[in-house]
C-alpha cells in the first residue's frame, strides 16, 4: 500500500510499510532454501542462536509470540533437525530448546541472506544516513521502553 505523493504516510504506517517489505523480501530470499520456512523462522532462528538454550516460553517471549505459535515453529525446527528438545537440567518439568550444528548452519546462510536484504534496502542512503538513521530508530523505541 502506497500512499500517494501529495500526502505524507504516517510514521506508524511508514514504519509498517518498510517492515512489511522486508518480510516480504526475507521471504522470497528464505524460498530459494526450499525449505518451507518463512519470517518467523528467521526470527526464532535469530533469536536461538544468542539464548539457546532455553525454554519454549523464553523463546515465547523473546520473539513476542504465543506459546502454540512457538510451538508450531519448534515443530518445524526439528523436523529439519535444527533444534532437540531436551529436559532442562534444573526444572525436570521443562524441556530445553537446543540448537543442532544444522540450526547453527542454517542460521549462517540465513543471516547472509537477511544481510543481504538489509544492505539492499539501505542501498540509496549513505553511510552517514544509515548510521543516523539507526540512531533515531533507536532513540524512538527507548523512548516507548518503559523503565
Amino acid at each position: 500500500m502506497i500512499c500517494p505523493a501529495t500526502t505524507p504516510p504516517s510514521f506508524g504506517l511508514l514504519l509498517r510499510q518498510v517492515r512489511d517489505g522486508l518480510v516480504r523480501q526475507l521471504d522470497a530470499s528464505m524460498a530459494e532454501e526450499d525449505l518451507g520456512i518463512g519470517f518467523t523462522h528467521y526470527i526464532g532462528l535469530k533469536v536461538l542462536s544468542n539464548m539457546a538454550p532455553c525454554t519454549a516460553n523464553e523463546l515465547a517471549q523473546a520473539i513476542d509470540q504465543v506459546p502454540s505459535a512457538v510451538t508450531r515453529l519448534l515443530d518445524k525446527l526439528e523436523a529439519l533437525g535444527c533444534v532437540r528438545r531436551e529436559p532442562h537440567a534444573q526444572d525436570r518439568r521443562a524441556l530445553q530448546i537446543v540448537l543442532t550444528e544444522e540450526g547453527r548452519a542454517l542460521w549462517a546462510r540465513l543471516k547472509l541472506r537477511g544481510d543481504a536484504v538489509m544492505d539492499y534496502a539501505l542501498r540509496d542512503l549513505s553511510a552517514d544516513e544509515r548510521t543516523q538513521l539507526l540512531s533515531l530508530l533507536t532513540r524512538i523505541r527507548d523512548s516507548l521502553t518503559t523503565p
